[in-house]
């Protein structure tokens, strides 16, 4: 009942950001490691597939996919915390509101980092000072954030596969973010 109620919500929220009512964003949070995951591998009957284990610093990625098909991220080298996410989602409403003008909608699954008590005094701030609402999707429902689908190709499309520090992480996911559309084409 719930996952068709948001299913159709946020059509509504879809029809009126193609109307230039809002702007509609996608928000969530993923992690890259320094070796790519293992898509596949093939070894003979009998053989133990072994794979050297390294050792790098994850890169923790903010990303927002907006209506206007604008993909905006954030790195860090650290964990993703209520504060970090205020931060993100800040920058996003400011360039909203000087860009476009017009209310910002987010949608976003129920991490603990978006439910907490502080993220809750957050929300009203985004709200007042930046006409900005979550839009919480049901438990378990990834798939009406359609920024999980960005996330997947990134890790399994996009991303070559060879062993990246964390800095050649954050430089690709810049890269990624600023090509979006362009060489980094993704249709829904």
């Amino acid at each position: 009942m719930a996952f068709e109620q948001a299913t159709q919500q946020i059509e509504k929220l879809r029809e009126q950001a193609a109307r230039g009512e809002i702007i509609l964003g996608y928000v969530d949070e993923t992690g890259f490691s320094s070796t790519p995951d293992n898509r596949y591998a093939w070894t003979k009957i009998g053989d133990v597939h072994a794979v050297d284990a390294i050792r790098l610093k994850r890169v923790n990625v903010m990303g927002c996919l907006l209506s206007t098909g604008k993909l905006v991220t954030s790195c860090l080298q650290e964990s993703v915390t209520s504060t970090w996410f205020y931060a993100y989602l800040t920058g996003i409403a400011q360039q909203v509101k000087q860009t476009y003008n017009l209310p910002l909608v987010l949608i976003v699954d129920n991490a603990s980092i978006h439910r907490s008590k502080k993220m809750a005094d957050y929300r009203e701030l985004l709200k007042s000072n930046f006409s900005t609402n979550l839009y919480f999707i049901p438990a378990y429902s990834p798939e009406l954030n359609r920024i999980e689908m960005v996330w997947k190709q990134m890790k399994y499309y996009w991303r070559d596969f060879q062993v990246m520090t964390a800095d050649k992480i954050e430089q690709w996911v810049e890269r990624v973010s600023n090509q979006f559309g362009k060489e980094y084409m993704f249709t829904f």
